[in-house]
């Protein structure tokens, strides 16, 4: 899809989601619990980077935090 056709959807789908989310009723404390916590994850989430498609893997390291980042060539 191009950038133009996903504005176009965002666009279409975003006055579905106020009138849904207009009519939805109050949720269980535990929901919105969960709910909080799912949009604070993607709002941490780092960016989705394109990567070299050329470039390989040539070992997985782990970094001072424990998580784990590929080395490429």
């Amino acid at each position: 899809m191009t950038e133009e056709e996903i504005g176009a959807l965002a666009k279409g789908v975003a006055p579905f989601v106020r009138e849904c989310v207009a009519q939805a009723v109050a949720i269980s404390p535990e929901l919105a619990q969960q709910v909080a916590s799912a949009v604070r994850l993607l709002h941490e989430s780092p960016p989705i980077t394109e990567r070299n498609p050329t470039a390989k893997i040539i070992r997985v390291e782990r970094d001072n935090d424990g998580n784990f980042v590929p080395v490429y060539e």
